[in-house]
């Protein structure tokens, strides 16, 4: 069964709720398959004012604060070129799964390592470049080339309108089984119980073995 997480890189709840999805699916050995979709907190590039900066300075600060929290710093945000927006770290993440899924995963995990802990803007080209150059399994010169394709874009673009179709309005926001939306990071206990839940109503699994 499906687990589809809707994330934006440039987010740390994305980040914390990728975590702990993943730890309360792992409970659940076969049953759940976690994938991601992009959901830019804005598309069109545009420098965000003080006030934005700010706002998204103390969101990372209120997720730092979590027990299971990454390393987060909000230098991203207080820095002199803040990122404009979190589609392009998404498009490559599009770029690298043309050549392997696990390749968008590592890097998926170095461009949030990137922005959110040592605060580099990865909206920028040659930023993202900088980094995907890190992973010795990823084909560069193939990545440049999907990275710059109109077409990698446009897939981007068509799962993000596709999300505000279906009614999702914020990351992350998770949608079950292409069934139940669940917005907002949740506990690694929530998740557990949702998925129970969901195991209980969909599969027809007796509740003491999704229980315990």
């Amino acid at each position: 069964m499906y687990l589809v997480l809707h994330g934006d890189v440039l987010d740390p709840w994305s980040w914390i709720a990728e975590r702990r999805l993943t730890a309360a699916a792992d409970a659940f050995p076969g049953r759940f398959s976690v994938t991601h979709a992009p959901f830019p907190r804005r598309w069109d590039l545009r420098i965000p004012s003080l006030r934005e900066r700010n706002a998204r300075a103390r969101a990372v600060g209120r997720a730092a604060r979590e027990d299971d929290a990454p390393p987060l710093s909000p230098e991203l945000w207080t820095s002199a070129s803040p990122p404009a927006s979190g589609a392009p770290a998404l498009v490559a993440l599009a770029a690298a799964r043309l050549q392997d899924p696990a390749r968008e995963d590592v890097l998926r995990a170095a461009l949030r390592e990137a922005a959110l802990v040592r605060g580099l803007d990865v909206s920028r080209s040659d930023v993202i470049l900088e980094v995907a150059s890190l992973d010795p399994l990823l084909d560069l010169a193939r990545f440049a080339s999907a990275l710059r394709a109109p077409a990698t874009e446009r897939e981007v673009r068509g799962a993000f309108e596709d999300a505000l179709d279906k009614g999702i309005e914020s990351a992350p926001s998770l949608v079950v089984g292409d069934e139940w939306l669940v917005a907002g990071a949740r506990t690694s206990a929530e998740y557990h119980e949702i998925l129970s839940r969901y195991l209980v109503m969909r599969a027809g699994v007796p509740a003491e073995r999704v229980l315990h």
